[in-house]
């Protein structure tokens, strides 16, 4: 079997511990495997890329760039890339996804584009179209001096960004309304300027819908706004461009405030037109027009359709008057955005008995939540006779609003819900929370059936911020390769508390990020903890750590030697301190192994192959 053949969503179960056992040729098969476009293309995190180069970055093959995902290339030593080769380095790296940078190394984001200057001669803010060409999707990234000063080819780049800044989309707007880009003069813009403008038009504001009339913006939204919804484009984004343009509008009409409705009857037909509500551009018109009842009849099409915040709650006003006790199930499951701007009062009067109905509330297509809301939510559903956190609920709850809940409802929770759900992102709990719910998935994944600790550690993961000192401990022998991501996420006091041979045990094949971590306060906090001489045997140039003491135990040795600095003979003393770290052995009790856990899928399927010789 070919690894060509394998699926991307099994590729995507790629990490440092699912491949712990596999030789390094094997490993790079892998990584190459990952090099795919379009549709097809394997969407990896941060940890997964990072790993990927570690086990590649020793290959003699490593400068042959387009061999590996752009994205690996994200995280390339560049002091390796040979300067001949920099120009075909940065040509398949502007393929790449920038944005997949946490927030402790955005600062390589910044050193690509340094070192992409020297490379490409870039010695001002005025790119070539070559250059532009070359940078691909770091584009994405260049302050708004760039965009201004730039080939106008500029623009077709930004099309694909998944964003743009405020300051970016400005200077966008800058260059289009002056007229020397091949979009013409704005007297000259039409319908068809908008929809070959792609993207870009999510981020213009009002100034730059000014240069339409109103029945060029009323059919561009009919298209531009199906186009969006099949793109899974965020109401968030959506809801800004409707802002604009109704500011735009707004600029153009001005009218007295009236109490009557004046526009047109909001109704069924009104309702379908793809461009509802922009003829409504003045809220109270939306107000008088719209009856309680065209809301009850019409509530899924107008939340669908309606995305400003004033106009939603309106919305939600007339569907109050609508009935005169709780707002029944069917109508609350069909809230949809509209759910975001409820206050926790509004939801004792909804009906939530299903479990239905608490997922079509937990949709993060329609917006985070707020967490008075999610717990006014998720308490009014487990205030129903039967109801309880459940897998189901849990799937659909997530880990966020989870941490909205208080903390005797978690203990609440049994471990063999915790087990039939999926894995959890918990982070952002309370430390007293992540613990209440470690120990309840301690419980439902260590069975007496397995005794693989590295099982367990995988299906933990998720949970491994609540975890006590003894169980991080016993993790260090037992080759887990646990990613930075999750070691900066343990609880900072039991971090602090490990050794430098506990740590390098832990993370495995990943030491080598914490170089790059060495900047995140958990990170940082640990290295001042430790001997600089104890960092020194990690070979990485770790620096920032406490001195040797001068005077030690028997089991401490100095010597001096005379060095040459700067032409100046120094007395130099090197410090030798022999330490005995203690061994703890443990054994885990086992685990049931949760079926669709990715690291676990990618590890038995690959073992396979391996076991057929088939890589």
């Amino acid at each position: 079997m070919c690894l060509c053949s394998l699926s991307s969503s099994v590729l995507q179960g790629f990490t440092c511990t699912s491949v712990r056992t596999f030789k390094k040729v094997q490993i790079k098969n892998l990584v190459k495997a990952c090099r795919r476009r379009g549709r097809n293309k394997v969407t990896l995190v941060e940890s997964q890329l990072t790993c990927m180069y570690n086990h590649i970055s020793a290959e003699s093959d490593i400068t042959s760039f387009d061999l590996f995902p752009p994205d690996v290339l994200l995280y390339y030593d560049y002091s390796l890339v040979p300067q001949v080769s920099c120009r075909a380095y940065f040509e398949q790296l502007g393929d790449a996804d920038f944005s997949v940078f946490s927030s402790d190394l955005t600062y390589k984001r910044i050193a690509l584009f340094d070192n992409a200057r020297s490379c490409l001669g870039i010695a001002s803010t005025s790119l070539t179209a070559d250059q532009i060409n070359v940078l691909g999707n770091m584009c994405c990234f260049l302050n708004a001096s760039y965009i201004l000063n730039s080939d106008s080819s500029m623009l077709e780049k930004l099309k694909t960004c998944q964003d743009l800044s405020d300051a970016q989309a400005a200077a966008v707007e800058a260059v289009l309304i002056k007229g020397n880009t091949t979009y013409g003069n704005p007297s000259t813009w039409t319908d068809t300027t908008l929809r070959s403008l792609d993207t870009l038009p999510l981020y213009m504001s009002s100034d730059f819908y000014d240069n339409f009339e109103k029945p060029v913006k009323r059919r561009f939204l009919r298209y531009f706004l199906k186009v969006l919804r099949q793109n899974r484009v965020s109401r968030a984004k959506r809801r800004r461009m409707k802002a604009e343009i109704r500011k735009s509008i707004r600029k153009r009409t001005r009218r007295d405030a009236v109490s009557e409705c004046t526009v047109g009857t909001i109704n069924e037909v009104v309702i379908s037109d793809e461009s509802f509500p922009l003829d409504y551009d003045d809220v109270n018109q939306f107000n008088s027009c719209l009856s309680a009842a065209t809301v009850r009849d019409n509530l899924e099409a107008i939340t669908q359709k309606v995305d400003l915040e004033d106009y939603l709650k309106i919305v939600l006003e007339k569907l109050r008057q609508a009935y005169t006790t709780n707002i029944p199930e069917d109508q609350v499951q069909l809230l949809g955005v509209a759910s975001r701007f409820a206050s926790a009062d509004e939801v004792s009067t909804w009906e939530i008995t299903q479990v239905d109905t608490l997922a079509a509330l937990m949709d993060t297509a329609n917006g985070e939540l707020d967490p008075s809301l999610a717990r006014a939510i998720i308490s009014k559903y487990l205030s129903v006779n039967g109801n309880e956190l459940g897998s189901t609920e849990l799937n659909a709850i997530r880990g966020q609003n989870l941490c909205s809940l208080d903390i005797e409802v978690l203990r609440n929770i049994s471990s063999q819900n915790i087990r039939d759900a999926e894995g959890l992102d918990v982070s952002n709990c309370t430390s007293e929370k992540q613990r209440a719910l470690f120990n309840t998935a301690r419980q439902a994944f260590i069975t007496s059936r397995n005794s693989d600790s590295v099982s367990v550690f995988q299906l933990l993961q998720p949970y491994l911020g609540g975890a006590p000192s003894e169980y991080i401990q016993s993790l260090s022998g037992s080759n887990v390769n646990m990613d930075l991501r999750t070691f900066v996420n343990l609880d900072e006091e039991f971090v602090q508390s490990l050794t430098v041979e506990q740590v390098k045990g832990l993370v495995g094949d990943n030491l080598a990020d914490l170089k790059s971590f060495e900047n995140n306060p958990v990170v940082r906090s640990w290295i001042t903890n430790q001997l600089q001489s104890d960092l020194d045997k990690l070979g990485i140039n770790l620096v920032g750590g406490r001195a040797d003491p001068t005077t030690n135990s028997q089991t401490t040795k100095a010597t001096t030697q005379s060095v040459t600095k700067d032409g100046l003979n120094v007395q130099t003393t090197t410090t030798t301190t022999a330490t005995t770290t203690p061994t703890t052995t443990t054994t885990a009790a086992g685990v049931r192994m949760q079926g669709d856990v990715a690291g676990f899928t990618f590890l038995v399927f690959l073992g396979l192959l391996i076991s057929s010789q088939q890589i």
